[in-house]
């Protein structure tokens, strides 16, 4: 067995990050779902973000003996996942998530500004498992190595590239199969050497029944997907000696910006008291900014009205308060609070 230590390696952007904007974006309009979600942008192209070292610090966060034998998780949507590795136990994939320089690249591809969801949702990780399971998960190389250095044997590409062609989505040995992610934006950031790689690639399906293929990202690439409104699965990758993926989920950081944020695919894979208090920490935090801007919004109305010096029809001044729209934004905040406790775990 391997053990990876932690190294003295502080992330710094300056050394870690080599972030360049997507040449292309994939919009929801193109996949006939125009009337949801909170940006036009469904999927970008693969962008680069993390150079070589900084991937080879985030892997030896997440392939280290204690995350795998500690934070590790399977679910019917995956097999083998790695999250909730708390601050002290994966500090660099805490410290460049939560980077203004990560952030801001993410929100610029996403174009809409975003701040990640919660602590524990920084670096969610997908292992693509071999033969060897999880033990060979841990047998990984710290730095990601091309496929001709990792003993793996090609025996015959045409079949790979068969099987990845017909690959629809439906595959039970796929990464992640069809699902619809519980938060509204993620970054999905490669790790591995996926150089030689067939298949792989993310599936999109179009409100119109459609399935598009969205090519996967390189090692230190990512994309940036409206995952909470774009059904899709991660495909099975051949002729790769390993697919590991580490996935950070976003919100907007507007607070007035629909959020339809849920806990459905979170639940059976994570620890209860964690993720109740991180969930209702952040929607309260969210909802004070909310009835803080509207507060300050009225207040300003009220200003531009006269203030008090405002009666010259009797009635208390000029009418500050829509009553109709305020009864809808209000009856909005009672669903969002009745959300809130509905994904609580007993």
């Amino acid at each position: 067995m391997t053990v990876h230590l932690q190294p003295a390696v502080e992330f710094d952007a300056k050394k870690h990050l080599c972030y360049e904007p997507p040449a292309s974006r994939i919009t929801m309009k193109e996949l006939a779902l125009e009337d949801v979600g909170i940006s036009p942008i469904a999927v970008t192209a693969p962008f680069p973000l993390f150079n070589l070292d900084g991937v080879t610090e985030l892997r030896r966060n997440i392939l280290s003996d204690e995350v795998i034998d500690k934070f590790t998780v399977s679910s019917y949507l995956s097999a083998f996942q790695g999250r909730e590795f708390t601050k002290n136990v994966a500090p660099f994939v805490h410290a460049a998530w939560t980077s203004p320089e990560v952030i801001a690249a993410v929100s610029e591809a996403a174009g809409i500004e975003l701040v990640p969801v919660m602590e524990c949702e920084l670096g969610h990780t997908n292992y693509q498992l071999g033969d060897l399971g999880k033990d060979g998960v841990k047998l990984s190389p710290i730095t990601p190595q091309p496929l001709e250095n990792l003993g793996v044997t090609v025996s015959d590409l045409d079949k790979y590239q068969a099987l990845a062609d017909a690959d629809d989505g439906n595959r039970p040995d796929n990464v992640v199969v069809w699902h619809y992610d519980s938060y509204p934006f993620v970054c999905v950031l490669m790790l591995s050497d996926v150089s030689q790689m067939i298949g792989g690639e993310t599936a999109l399906q179009c409100g119109d029944g459609r399935v598009v293929k969205a090519r996967g990202p390189g090692v230190g690439h990512c994309v940036v997907m409206q995952g909470r409104h774009v059904k899709h699965a991660a495909l099975r990758a051949y002729n790769s000696g390993e697919r590991i993926t580490m996935v950070t989920s976003f919100r907007a950081k507007d607070s007035l910006v629909r959020d339809a944020s849920v806990l459905t695919t979170i639940h059976p894979i994570t620890k209860r008291n964690r993720i109740n208090y991180q969930w209702t920490l952040y929607r309260m935090k969210l909802l004070a900014e909310r009835f803080t801007a509207m507060a300050n919004k009225l207040e300003s109305q009220k200003a531009a009205f006269g203030g008090d010096l405002d009666d010259a029809d009797g009635k208390g001044g000029s009418e500050v308060v829509n009553v109709a729209e305020t009864q809808k934004w209000l009856e909005e905040q009672i669903e969002y609070l009745t959300m809130t406790g509905s994904q609580l775990m007993p």
